[in-house]
């Protein structure tokens, strides 16, 4: 790990459930539940009412990112610290404390 580079831990799985809810799996054992209802019916999100589309999400092998087809795709990091329930500046100093002891 670069010294002033944070690392997020990768998405390894992710299953849609009803009602725009992700289930997310991270290769930390960080897991949980996001709900993206606030996004449904808006702008783009609006496809993922055809055809059920939003039960298709794949995470794209090369950015981590949650996809659904070439229209869509979204950070999993955000989820990642709404799941542990930290902000940025938390995380940042978590993972500054870490490499701090790793170099001890």
């Amino acid at each position: 790990m670069y010294k002033n580079h944070l690392m997020f831990p990768l998405l390894i799985k992710v299953t849609a459930r009803p009602d725009y809810v992700l289930f997310l799996q991270y290769e930390d054992g960080t897991e949980g539940v996001v709900d993206l209802t606030y996004l449904s019916g808006r702008g783009v999100f609006k496809m993922w009412e055809d055809n059920n589309l939003f039960e298709k999400v794949s995470i794209d092998p090369e950015t981590n990112a949650l996809v659904w087809n070439d229209m869509i795709d979204l950070d999993p990091d955000s989820f990642y610290l709404k799941i542990k329930e930290l902000t940025f500046e938390q995380f940042q100093q978590q993972q500054q404390s870490v490499v701090s002891h790793a170099a001890d």
